[in-house]
């Protein structure tokens, strides 16, 4: 497959840190702005210990390959591929090289809608069947609950391979006819059920409302303005696409074998996006610094609903929204037939890591993502105080200040010895990620996934509200 040579030496060159680019953003009015910046680069020790930890984590995983971009402070300040594109015959990953991103797609499809409502074009809250008529419960759905996931339709697409009607062509309109008039799975507004339908109806009624095709309208006013150049339509893809990645699926424990093709249609809306890491985090840095909406519609982007029970989802619109441990995380990942792909964005830190991979049935996407965090986003205090804690463990010498009296008592010098032998071998962690965080009785649980020297160790830390260590146990993830 031949490679786009300038758009390869244009992406090769961010892939060894820029001196100097133009940033090309989509300003709050929705026109493209120009803004000149020099970019940072990553230390060369730093990078030396992010492209080691991509290569360490494929090795482990055996999965083909991996495209990454790091956003720093606002820019990019590093972009690189490893591994093999295409295992036979055999073609190396390249920051130019395209892969699906599969569910990230739908924080464009999600922004297109906000677009459409600064526009005054509509309202999130409109009922559905404003735009499309006769769907179950389409006068009680709203816009907004389809982009939320709170509407109740069923998923027309839960599986993980193309079956029956789903090897052949379809229309998004053919998939709303077909499953858009299921009964509604629970009231709306109520419950939060992840559900491709909803994106396939909210990109339909993007259509409907701005009367282009919708991957016409984000390429006009979101990848154009934003220098989104390798980004293109999984459905406009075809024998004589540059620079295309080739999914791959493990059949149980077996070898790697190209990933079933879909029909045409069936990732409208939901999963249609095909680009570069590189083109990622364009849109990352404009996210991060506020200059993809107006300031109404950017609050709107990123606020989750209450549910019937009290409860607070962890879906916005199009986007994940993580509160752990004094940190906000924007995240979203993205499953496809042979892809797996996590864009994560700190908003606090203007950082954002985007990992896309070509193997569907590993976890590399997250051990890198996780390896990257580890080496790239500052702790909070409270993780600090976790690695402090894990590292003074692994030296046998607990910070005994820093424990109640109980847990002192307990966690005596035998103990101590004991947890150390094991621990204390492994050395520095590769990636520490804070999972759950839960409060009850004055007293504070965190569990955080812990890899060091290719073991996955789940640490469970019990604070009480002074701050001071009630509980230190390790066990082992695998």
């Amino acid at each position: 497959m031949a490679i786009a040579s300038d758009r390869a030496m244009k992406l090769g060159r961010a892939a060894f840190g820029r001196s100097c680019a133009i940033m090309v953003a989509l300003s709050v009015m929705g026109s493209a702005v120009a803004e000149p910046v020099c970019a940072q680069t990553l230390a060369p020790e730093l990078r030396l210990r992010v492209d080691a930890a991509v290569r360490d984590v494929l090795g482990q995983t055996y999965s083909p390959s991996a495209s990454i971009a790091i956003v720093r402070d606002g820019e990019i300040v590093y972009a690189a591929a490893y591994g093999r594109a295409r295992l036979s015959p055999v073609e190396k990953a390249t920051p130019a090289t395209r892969y699906q991103l599969a569910s990230l797609s739908k924080s464009l499809t999600a922004q297109a809608l906000l677009l459409l409502e600064q526009d005054g074009k509509l309202d999130l809250d409109d009922p559905v069947s404003r735009w499309i008529p006769d769907l179950s419960g389409g006068d009680k759905v709203t816009v907004r609950q389809l982009l939320q996931h709170t509407a109740g339709f069923p998923d027309h697409y839960p599986q993980t391979y193309p079956a029956g009607p789903r090897m052949k062509p379809t229309t998004p309109d053919t998939i709303t006819k077909t499953w858009g008039h299921h009964p509604l799975l629970f009231a709306p507004g109520s419950r939060f059920r992840y559900s491709n339908l909803n994106y396939v109806i909210a990109g339909r009624i993007a259509e409907k409302v701005s009367g282009m095709p919708l991957f016409a309208f984000l390429r006009q006013r979101v990848f154009v303005p934003l220098g989104m150049e390798a980004t293109i339509d999984l459905d406009d893809i075809d024998a004589s696409t540059p620079d295309l990645t080739i999914g791959y699926v493990r059949p149980a424990l077996g070898a790697l074998e190209p990933a079933p093709e879909e029909g045409r249609g069936w990732s409208f809306g939901a999963g249609q996006v095909v680009t570069t890491a590189d083109d990622v985090a364009r849109w990352d840095t404009a996210f991060l610094a506020g200059r993809l909406l107006k300031p109404t519609q950017a609050r709107e982007e990123i606020t989750v609903p209450t549910l019937a029970d009290g409860s607070r989802s962890s879906y916005a619109l199009g986007l994940f929204v993580s509160q752990r441990g004094g940190r906000t995380v924007y995240y979203h990942v993205g499953q496809g037939l042979g892809f797996i792909a996590i864009n994560r964005l700190y908003p606090a830190e203007k950082i954002a890591i985007i990992v896309l991979t070509n193997d569907s049935s590993s976890t590399a996407f997250a051990q890198i993502a996780d390896r990257l965090a580890y080496l790239i986003v500052p702790p909070t205090a409270i993780d600090a105080q976790a690695r402090a804690a894990f590292r003074a463990v692994q030296a046998g010498r607990p910070d005994r200040v820093e424990a109640t009296d109980d847990f002192s008592r307990w966690f005596d010098t035998a103990r101590a010895r004991s947890f150390a032998a094991s621990l204390g071998p492994l050395g520095e962690p590769q990636s520490f990620d804070l999972r759950s965080e839960d409060s009850a009785d004055g007293i504070t649980t965190r569990v955080y996934d812990v890899r060091a020297r290719e073991k996955k160790l789940r640490l469970i830390l019990q604070s009480m509200a002074d701050g001071k260590l009630e509980s230190f146990d390790v066990q082992k993830a695998e």
